[in-house]
């Protein structure tokens, strides 16, 4: 079975990101605060930016829904 972790406190250098397949098929990995995003062509290279830019274990929530890119302009 697997090892529950606790969740980790964020700091001020933490972010989260919502990872999800856009309506073209690629995986949009976007911090909610709308300072970084990135589109990939699979889950496994979203999530690993996420967990990479959000600078914590806790970092990626995978969207039930789509998520499209904002392309810079920030999270509306």
């Amino acid at each position: 079975m697997g090892q529950f972790k606790p969740l980790q406190p964020l700091n001020g250098e933490s972010h989260l990101f919502l990872v999800g397949r856009s309506s073209h098929g690629f995986w949009v990995a976007r911090d909610l605060e709308g300072r970084s995003e990135g589109i990939f062509r699979n889950q496994k290279e979203a999530v690993r930016f996420a967990l990479s830019e959000g600078g914590h274990p806790n970092a990626v929530l995978i969207s039930p829904n789509g998520v499209e890119p904002s392309y810079g302009l920030g999270v509306h």
